[in-house]
């Protein structure tokens, strides 16, 4: 991620959308890459584990059962199934996570927090938690907020619809 504060967008030559949708879609890549970017630093300098990471983690620290890592890349925002594969492994080799064997399917593995990995995340999480507020929700409103859900309740209506239709 870059830690260079992004400047207004040059319109390119757009045929299907107005100068004002391409802004709105360079301001959500900008907002997303300047919060999640601050936040990363912050972990990296408080506990050495990327934002990626502590995503995975702290979706797992809430979890009774453990979880396939297709079924835990499902979940995930900010890392792909393959990026995952490679995290959770570097999560088992810090002694965070755990493999288990699936008792229902030989081929598969299973992964959990371990002892340590709970104390680690909880110290995580709450560095995220400050983060999310200090980059996030204090320099916004409860309109903003509201905003933002509502936006994204729309487009995840969207997508599961569109999902829909191409599963049939």
């Amino acid at each position: 991620m870059s830690s260079q504060t992004p400047s207004s967008p040059n319109h390119t030559v757009a045929k299907l959308i107005t100068p004002e949708q391409q802004d709105a879609w360079f301001a959500l890549l900008s907002a997303h890459a300047t919060v999640t970017d601050r936040i990363d630093r912050e972990l990296q300098e408080q506990h050495r584990i990327s934002f990626s990471a502590t995503e995975i983690l702290c979706r797992l620290h809430g979890e009774e059962e453990p979880q396939s890592v297709r079924e835990l890349a499902n979940q995930l925002v900010s890392v792909s199934p393959t990026r995952a594969s490679r995290l959770v492994q570097e999560l088992v080799d810090a002694g965070y996570l755990q493999r288990g064997a699936d008792q229902g399917d030989g081929r598969k593995s299973l992964i959990s927090v371990t002892t340590k990995g709970r104390r680690y995340s909880e110290k995580v999480a709450r560095t995220l938690e400050g983060a999310i507020l200090r980059y996030l929700v204090e320099p916004l409103d409860e309109d903003d907020l509201e905003a933002i859900e509502r936006i994204w309740r729309k487009l995840r209506t969207a997508q599961d619809a569109e999902l829909s239709v191409a599963n049939r």
